[in-house]
């Protein structure tokens, strides 16, 4: 019963297993971005929107934050592969980016209340690819400079209604898209990160390389690998949102 339940409110994930061979983006002469002179959260107000998280936004056995380990996601086969190649179950792989559930006044998670929610960029940048899901909605990238000249990239995935396209630039929290009705586990995927594309995420030998992780979806939301110093997303070149948020705010 209870395994029932939280198939139903918690749903699929988007990952590479699920809509496999997604066409990656392709480098284009798009405008350098202006620099980015602050950066905030892409659900407004920030804090009606959250990660799940056991025991502080509800009682189930869920965790999506970022680098987490979510035991929820059970024994299910993935694009990973140990050094035996066999599938690493969902529930070794760490959260690469945050979910963010629509929360009540008490900071609880309200099935389903994000469907909908406009989604802002979280910093000035340039529209990198958009990306169709299917039916877990469209990924959108947009690229970011910092003062210093580094890149860094948003990411939305289980974006239903797109109001931007690639090459475009847009404006800190300008509204780029909404939240993609996926029922009762409707929520953003937010990742931060220093890579465009997914293409070369996973080196040679490690558990990305040896499954079908690399050149699917523009990556993937979860990183895993044999070796314990490389497989948290901070290996990967993923960012923390909330502390990377924090440490740019305007």
């Amino acid at each position: 019963m209870a395994g029932a339940l939280l198939r139903r409110r918690y749903g699929r994930r988007i990952i590479p297993a699920t809509v496999p061979g997604l066409p990656m983006p392709h480098p284009r002469p798009w405008p350098t971005p202006v620099v980015a002179d602050g950066f905030v959260y892409p659900l407004w107000p920030a804090d009606a929107y959250g990660p799940y998280v056991q025991g502080a936004s509800g009682p189930l056995n869920v965790d999506t934050r970022y680098g987490v380990q979510n035991p929820a996601q059970g024994e299910r086969a993935n694009c990973f592969r140990d050094a035996n190649g066999e599938p690493v179950p969902f529930r070794q792989l760490y959260h690469a980016g945050v979910d963010l559930f629509a929360f009540d006044g008490a900071g609880r998670v309200v099935w389903g209340e994000a469907a909908g929610a406009s989604i802002h960029a979280v910093a000035e940048g340039v529209v990198v690819a958009t990306l169709s899901a299917g039916g877990e909605g469209n990924v959108l990238i947009i690229g970011h400079r910092l003062a210093d000249d580094e890149r860094v990239y948003s990411v939305y995935w289980h974006v239903g209604e797109l109001g931007v396209a690639p090459g475009q630039p847009v404006a800190r929290g300008e509204v780029v898209g909404a939240v993609h009705d996926l029922g009762l586990n409707s929520h953003l995927h937010w990742e931060m990160r220093r890579f465009a594309d997914g293409l070369e995420l996973f080196p040679p030998g490690s558990a990305g390389a040896r499954g079908r992780c690399n050149g699917h979806v523009a990556g993937v939301g979860y990183t895993w690998d044999d070796d314990p110093e490389r497989a948290h997303p901070d290996a990967f070149g993923y960012l923390d949102p909330p502390a990377f948020i924090a440490a740019h705010a305007p």
